[in-house]
């Protein structure tokens, strides 16, 4: 990039544009509005455009292509490799976070900014639900372009199996919409295809009656870690689809690792019998198990991944519990490089598994768990040590996993993994690429395809 860039005047011509602000590197508050989640990102766009509108969206794309500067684009600005932020022009969406919902319809319009709690925040007065990660920060666009990981999968599948349609700003600075009539081809392409086809700026989704739900961590002792595991590993086999489980280690304050489960059954207390046997797997050191909203689910998990902290993510795709997996992920994983990393690994089944790998972007349509992988420190600690404790349990799990891996965990450097997670869907995925943004100017995104890069 040329320095001039560097200097305000560069960017008058967009700013007159915005009805929002732009914010440079000598802006006051700049450096405030640059921090995302992860706080190891220390990326210095050279512009941030925040965005209030559409509009402001549509101009920013025009501006920037114009100049030939790189964009990316930030919603939720939850991804931990830090493709939301760019040497260039950033997008921010994180200002447009308007959630409506029709609870007749049973529909939720969100803008592209809004969180997963934005989203349940409104959705819990109607009693309804659509699936959504577990930490209430993560940006309802980012997660559900990946494919979309929920407690919820069981019964309604991922987060794109919800997804009904899209608002998109495109390359070249057109805002088309994606639905099963309009586009839809795009709409299978951002069905787990990642950002590459356009700025989504705002989608919509199915929602679920579903006043409460019974669920709550349930703890065991490291030790009976491997009998939990294969116990779980049999009763996963047999379970409805209303009942989802994560699972993983985690480090308690006092200093002790423990084995988690996190049930989650799509009901009320009629779920009861559906859960018991998972007190019967081992020693339950604390069971918090009870009714609640979706609400109360999802805002248990937030104390776990604060704002600021440092993170790396590794992943894996297993089929199951198998005995030598076990073995990996405690003998590897354990102990952990920090009380603040930990290990989850989410429940891919019932719903979701029922949908056919070429009907999405998302391939993977088989029962399995994704493995996540999550490395967290303070700033002031010596980085190495993390890294190389997820990347180690990443590359002893890998002989036992599936092909490819969750998109929105990969980064830069496992390009091919992205490519193997895409499957059979690759090559429709570059035709979309090609006809969308033939460019690449959407290059700063999970999931990245480059046609004038990569091989057929």
């Amino acid at each position: 990039m040329t320095t001039t860039y560097r200097h305000s005047a560069a960017f008058d011509d967009l700013a007159a544009l915005l009805t929002g602000q732009l914010f440079l590197p000598q802006a006051a508050d700049y450096e405030q509005v640059r921090q995302i989640w992860n706080g190891k990102v220390k990326t210095q766009p050279a512009a941030i455009a925040r965005c209030l509108t559409v509009q402001d969206v549509i101009h920013t794309v025009r501006w920037t292509r114009s100049q030939g500067l790189p964009l990316s684009v930030r919603a939720g600005g939850h991804d931990t490799a830090g493709r939301a932020l760019s040497e260039g022009v950033v997008i921010d969406l994180s200002q447009m976070r308007t959630v409506t919902v029709d609870p007749v319809a049973r529909t939720a319009h969100v803008q592209a900014g809004a969180t997963i709690s934005d989203l349940i925040e409104t959705t819990t007065q109607y009693g309804l639900v659509t699936a959504t990660g577990t930490c209430s920060a993560v940006g309802m666009a980012g997660f559900t372009l990946g494919g979309g990981y929920s407690e919820l999968t069981g019964a309604y599948g991922l987060g794109i199996d919800n997804l009904l349609s899209a608002q998109v700003v495109t390359a070249d600075g057109q805002l088309i919409t994606a639905n099963a009539k309009e586009h839809p081809d795009l709409l299978w392409g951002l069905r787990g295809g990642g950002g590459n086809f356009g700025v989504v700026v705002s989608l919509e989704y199915r929602l679920h009656p579903r006043p409460t739900v019974l669920s709550g961590l349930l703890l065991y002792p490291l030790g009976e870690a491997k009998t939990v595991l294969s116990r779980l590993n049999d009763f996963m086999a047999t379970i409805p689809d209303e009942l989802t489980i994560l699972s993983g280690f985690i480090q308690m304050p006092e200093g002790a690792t423990v084995l988690f489960l996190l049930p989650l059954y799509c009901g009320d207390a009629a779920g009861e019998p559906v859960i018991a046997p998972l007190r019967t797997f081992g020693t339950v050191l604390f069971d918090q198990v009870r009714s609640m909203t979706y609400r109360e689910f999802i805002h248990q998990w937030d104390a776990n991944a604060p704002k600021g902290r440092h993170y790396y993510a590794k992943t894996q795709s297993i089929k199951g519990f198998q005995p030598e997996i076990i073995d990996t992920l405690i003998e590897q994983g354990l102990p952990f490089s920090s009380p603040f990393s930990f290990i989850a690994l989410h429940h891919f089944h019932g719903a979701a598994s029922r949908v056919g790998a070429s009907e999405t972007a998302f391939a993977l349509r088989q029962d399995h768990l994704m493995v996540e992988l999550i490395a967290a420190w303070e700033p002031q600690d010596d980085e190495q040590r993390h890294l190389q404790w997820a990347q180690n349990i990443s590359r002893s799990l890998a002989p036992y996993a599936l092909k490819g891996g969750y998109i929105s965990l990969l980064d830069q450097e496992e390009q091919e993994r992205v490519r193997l997670a895409f499957g059979s869907n690759y090559e429709r995925l570059l035709d979309l690429k090609q006809k969308y943004d033939p460019d690449d100017v959407f290059r700063s995104t999970i999931g990245h395809l480059a046609p004038h890069l990569l091989t057929r």
